[in-house]
């Protein structure tokens, strides 16, 4: 038992990604995804079904995405290769980028670490999934295990992903000064930026900070990493499926209001990861150009800049400055675990003194965050987009399905596109028109009338009633029943056409 024990132990980083990647693979068998999951597969969607010039995956218009990333590329090009749909193929993405996430996380502990690493690694892995407070937030790029599940799709976690690697790869290329490591690193720039521009300024700021940790001249260094990430910003620019410039530009405007809870209840979403901040003064002492210390300051003071300015997608980036609180407490929970450990006598019970610690006080804090994640993992009958699946069989991809925006969400996925939706788009100057149009179609105010000009304002050929989040779903089905034809009809939802009673 003592020899098991000390296997685990020595392997525990592993240990702890596996377990995670078991409960993982469980919770998207499961088909349990976040809301954000449906934007992304439309645009997968649409992708698989026009790949060199793709139409806006939601609305009928001939207007680029921001989401038309690398990344949903390569998504789409394996959906049409294994002839899986959208959802099959962005579900084994994100435990690719799961498996991605949990080496590139090692890679840069290893990197900026010099002492303990595995040690290390498994305390920074640990704070990062459970040393969250009850109020953490539900954005993509956070990895706190209430969210992971259903964020592993997104590009922002294969964005995060890549950028752990760049910071490995970067530490290499320091070391042995071969500047073939220069390669992928301007690759992978150029990609995070074009997947999730708010995980390129924690990417930037990194590598800009590194150098400051190693001999030799900072200045010139630093001006080398300046240029690369330059090149890297105009390549991107060439990207053929969005204006990079336009979108970082006035288009990036258009997020900043959805963002601003990362402004609200932060005390309660981060608290555990203070215990960090006095440790950061301690080491600014001794050492104030410490990398990690550098991104700190960096980082926070983007935070803060994203209050002042009223940008508040910036303050996206406080979720890097919590990985970084993680991982400075870990390295010290590292280093107390290494003295214990060499005391006399020494024993294995005395090496797992201070892990054994740290665990039980995890499983404390993060007790609810565990329940809900093993009852996602339960098989629990299907997943709700089942409920969405016979839109593929009456509606084309190119016709346009009318419901509330929240019934909205999933249409484009497995059936036409809508006329709004309730995240903010870019490249759609009318979007706010959309949402106040569907708004006033299901209202008890609209008149016929009203309706008739919505129809025929956006060529809606189908007509979707939830009979659950639309109160006056009969009301509405009597009204089209002498112009419209019933299409489909189940318990949940009522699928009208409204084609001319001449076409097919």
């Amino acid at each position: 038992m003592g020899t098991l024990i000390s296997w685990l132990f020595k392997r525990r980083y592993v240990v702890l990604s596996l377990a995670l990647f078991g409960v993982m693979c469980l919770i998207t068998a499961n088909g349990q995804m976040g809301e954000d999951f449906w934007e992304h597969s439309a645009v997968v969607r649409e992708l698989a079904t026009h790949t060199l010039h793709p139409r806006h995956p939601e609305f009928l218009l001939d207007a680029p995405h921001a989401f038309y990333s690398p990344y949903a590329l390569s998504v789409a090009l394996l959906s049409r290769a294994a002839h899986a749909d959208a959802v099959a193929a962005l579900s084994f993405a994100g435990l690719f980028n799961l498996a991605l996430f949990l080496f590139g996380l090692r890679f840069f502990v290893s990197s900026v670490v010099p002492e303990h690493r595995d040690a290390t690694a498994f305390y920074t892995l640990l704070l990062v999934l459970f040393w969250w407070g009850a109020d953490a937030w539900f954005y993509g790029g956070f990895f706190h295990l209430r969210i992971l599940g259903f964020v592993l799709a997104y590009p922002s976690t294969f964005a995060a992903s890549l950028t752990f690697i760049a910071f490995g790869l970067y530490k290499r290329q320091m070391a042995d000064r071969r500047r073939i490591w220069l390669v992928p690193i301007f690759l992978i720039a150029a990609t995070v930026l074009l997947c999730h521009p708010l995980t390129f300024l924690f990417l930037a700021t990194g590598l800009v900070a590194m150098p400051w940790g190693e001999e030799g001249n900072h200045i010139l260094q630093t001006a080398q990493v300046a240029a690369l990430l330059s090149l890297a910003f105009l390549f991107a620019s060439l990207w053929h499926y969005f204006p990079l410039l336009k979108l970082l530009t006035r288009e990036s405007d258009v997020y900043h209001a959805s963002n601003i809870d990362v402004y609200r209840r932060v005390l309660g979403a981060i608290w555990p990861a203070l215990v960090g901040v006095p440790l950061v003064f301690t080491q600014i002492r001794s050492r104030w150009c410490r990398p990690l210390l550098i991104m700190l300051v960096v980082l926070s003071a983007l935070y803060l800049y994203g209050d002042v300015s009223g940008k508040y997608s910036y303050g996206r980036v406080i979720a890097y400055v919590v990985l970084l609180l993680h991982v400075t407490i870990a390295e010290r929970l590292a280093a107390l675990e290494a003295r214990v450990g060499a005391l006399r006598p020494a024993s294995a019970l005395q090496r797992l003194i201070v892990p054994a610690c740290v665990v039980i006080f995890t499983l404390c804090l993060s007790f609810e965050p565990l329940r809900d994640t093993f009852e996602r993992a339960r098989p629990d009958g299907q997943p709700d987009y089942k409920a969405y699946l016979f839109l593929s069989q009456y509606t084309g991809q190119y016709e346009v399905v009318l419901s509330d925006l929240q019934t909205s969400w999933m249409v484009p996925t497995f059936g036409g596109k809508i006329v709004a939706m309730l995240h903010a788009a870019a490249f759609v100057p009318d979007q706010g028109v959309r949402r106040s149009d569907v708004d006033h179609f299901f209202s008890a105010e609209a008149t016929p009338e009203d309706r008739q000009r919505i129809i025929e304002k956006y060529g809606v050929r189908y007509l979707l009633l939830n009979k659950s989040s639309q109160a006056n779903w009969q009301e509405l089905q009597r009204e089209f029943a002498p112009t419209g034809r019933l299409a489909f009809e189940n318990d949940k939802f009522v699928l009208i056409s409204l084609r001319p009673q001449s076409e097919p």
